[in-house]
């Protein structure tokens, strides 16, 4: 069941999106690379365990910080929901943590999208989606999903999968298209 539509003009707006980072005292920081870039984000669209609250914080102050829960979560209204529809200027772009356990996808590393993705879309979303932004494996990746929409993973720009590159993803919706870039953070 969808818990949160936000609606947003898409035109000229600049999206980073962040997953996978685990926050904590004591614990991993955000290196320093990362901040330059996120400069020049509008939204800043965080998809599951991001940790502390204290890591939200500092994307907030950066650019606005909206997106979902994952396991290793604190309790904060910016990401309370298990669920996050994007939508504007004929664009829909849905949020989750765990595509494979919403059952939008047989795997996600690699991303392989379920059989029967487009009856979850509705009933999770409300409809089709243009991109499904999820995350969980800590590997940025780009996958077919739907019809001619892409499934975007952003990696982890904190501690990503081993073999993999610390990573975030910017993107820009227009009515024009979608442009996604995966971001090499070191």
């Amino acid at each position: 069941m969808l818990d949160s539509v936000w609606r947003l003009p898409f035109e000229g707006t600049n999206i980073a999106v962040l997953a996978d980072c685990h926050i904590h005292d004591g614990g991993p920081q955000f290196p320093s690379a990362l901040f330059p870039r996120l400069q020049g984000a509008d939204l800043i669209v965080t998809l599951g365990d991001m940790g502390q609250r204290s890591g939200l914080d500092q994307l907030q102050e950066i650019a606005p910080v909206l997106g979902v829960r994952g396991a290793d979560d604190d309790d904060d209204i910016r990401t309370r929901r298990h669920v996050l529809v994007l939508e504007g200027d004929g664009y829909r772009l849905g949020c989750v943590f765990d595509a494979k356990a919403a059952g939008l996808a047989e795997e996600v590393d690699p991303f392989i999208a379920a059989d029967r993705a487009h009856e979850v879309c509705q009933r999770l979303f409300g409809g089709p989606l243009n991109i499904l932004l999820h995350a969980g494996t800590h590997r940025a990746d780009e996958a077919w999903f739907g019809q001619g929409g892409s499934a975007l993973n952003p990696g982890s720009a904190v501690l990503p999968a081993e073999g993999a590159r610390p990573s975030l993803l910017r993107l820009k919706v227009s009515r024009e298209g979608s442009h996604g870039q995966v971001i090499w953070v070191a």
